[in-house]
């Protein structure tokens, strides 16, 4: 009806997407948004998961076809996925390893928000998913002609998860982003920024978790 020519008002596509976006959150007609989330096509995929933040469906009913976004070639479609884990509070062993994989995003907006995730995240959820990131859950089959290259990126990765997740820690203990930062200079500064800009969320989460625990 939005692309057949007619003139219902300037409104109306507004009007008509937010009433499927409705009908999605309620599990409702939800084949057109997975046909998307399925496309071929990578903007078909990107535009599906903008959908799917703004629907925000039944995690029992997209728990299959989310966790594909996981490794989606779009970082968009990646940075989706876990914003939709963090926001459904899905999770599972498969959900683990694939949030194992994006804490080692080289998108820097996707491992970002896979920390705050981890930050945010219960404590039963975080200690199986620290437990899973250190043992090297989604790392990289590095596999170089030459033995000490492939050695030298193992390396690489493993500092880098662990190094997400003392992120995470200190941060769910109430340590400040900015002390964080100046005792890790190994860590890209994006990073940083982007936790200081969710600094209000972060401590929320915080005092809620020790108000749960006392």
């Amino acid at each position: 009806m939005i692309n057949d020519g007619e003139d219902r008002g300037k409104d109306f596509a507004y009007h008509a997407l937010w009433t499927v976006f409705k009908r999605w959150r309620k599990g409702i007609d939800l084949e057109p948004l997975i046909e998307l989330l399925q496309s071929e096509k990578s903007g078909e995929r990107e535009r599906g998961a903008w959908y799917l933040d703004e629907a925000d469906p039944p995690a029992d009913l997209m728990a299959d076809f989310i966790i594909k976004l996981a490794d989606d070639p779009v970082g968009h479609c990646r940075w989706r996925f876990v914003a939709y884990v963090r926001n459904s509070r899905l999770y599972s062993d498969a959900i683990a390893d694939r949030l194992a994989a994006r804490l080692l995003d080289r998108d820097l907006y996707v491992r970002a928000e896979t920390i705050f995730w981890a930050v945010v995240v219960n404590d039963k959820y975080f200690a199986h998913f620290s437990e899973a990131v250190l043992a090297g859950a989604g790392t990289t089959p590095f596999k170089f002609r030459n033995p000490e290259t492939t050695a030298f990126w193992r390396e690489s990765e493993r500092k880098r998860a662990a190094r997400g997740i003392e992120i995470a820690q200190r941060l769910r203990a109430g340590e400040s982003v900015t002390s964080i930062r100046e005792s890790m200079p190994e860590e890209d500064s994006f990073s940083f920024d982007k936790l200081a800009f969710l600094s209000h969320a972060i401590k929320r989460a915080v005092e809620r978790r020790v108000a749960k625990n006392t």
